[in-house]
């Protein structure tokens, strides 16, 4: 419950936040945030050019590392504390929120542009922020 929980709550707000970008922007169309940020609707389709096939196979590994994850924390030493646990269930709950995006559309929508680091979503702020944590709070 403590990985399904995060895992639930960034897919969710992933999917809000992307399907909010996509009605209200058209690709490509920004707009300034404060002096920071910019929202800026932006189609990732890295690597889309390849038959649907991929998209199994990209689904299947998900699926194994996803399986592999759960073994090491109900089975394991690590990942035994529930904010490590927190972690993993944000990183698993932002990779599906990516993988969802891209087996349905074949491209990850991207909106957080910060000037300096490439344009992300709140599904790549889960996978980071996610697996920093779960490194940290590790046994």
């Amino acid at each position: 419950m403590t990985l399904l929980l995060p895992a639930l709550l960034v897919f969710t707000v992933d999917r809000l936040t992307k399907a909010l970008v996509v009605t209200r922007f058209a690709e490509g169309e920004s707009v300034r945030v404060g002096s920071w940020l910019t929202i800026r609707h932006l189609a990732s389709r890295r690597g889309t050019n390849k038959v649907a096939s991929d998209r199994a196979v990209s689904l299947l590994i998900w699926l194994f590392t996803l399986c592999v994850l759960l073994l090491l924390v109900h089975q394991g030493y690590f990942f035994q504390r529930s904010m490590a646990q927190l972690g993993l269930g944000a990183a698993l709950g932002g990779s599906a929120g990516n993988l969802y995006d891209r087996l349905c559309s074949g491209a990850v929508i991207d909106f957080f542009d910060v000037g300096w680091w490439p344009v992300f979503n709140v599904a790549d702020v889960g996978i980071s922020l996610g697996v920093i944590a779960a490194l940290i709070m590790m046994r």
